[in-house]
C-alpha cells in the first residue's frame, strides 16, 4: 500500500507493483532519504551492463526507468 502523499520524488510511469523493479523503488526512495547521494542506480546500471541477458522488462523495468525523478 502507498501512502497518499510523497515527501520524495517517486516513479511516475505505470508499474506492475508485483514485480522487482517496484521493490527497488521502494528501497531507492528510502534510500534516497537516508543517504541523499547513494549510488544506487550506478550500482543497478553496472550490474545490469554485466549481465546483458537479464530481461529487465520481465523485471517489471517500463521503458525509459532511468529518467523517473526517483533515479535522478
Amino acid at each position: 500500500m502507498l501512502p497518499n502523499r510523497m515527501t520524495g520524488n517517486w516513479i511516475t510511469l505505470p508499474t506492475d507493483t508485483l514485480r522487482i523493479y517496484f521493490d527497488l523503488c521502494i528501497i531507492k526512495y528510502f534510500l534516497n532519504i537516508i543517504s541523499p547521494n547513494n549510488d544506487m542506480k550506478a550500482k543497478i546500471d553496472a550490474l545490469l551492463s554485466a549481465y546483458p541477458s537479464i530481461d529487465t522488462s520481465a523485471m517489471g523495468f517500463p521503458r525509459g526507468w532511468e529518467s523517473e525523478p526517483l533515479w535522478q
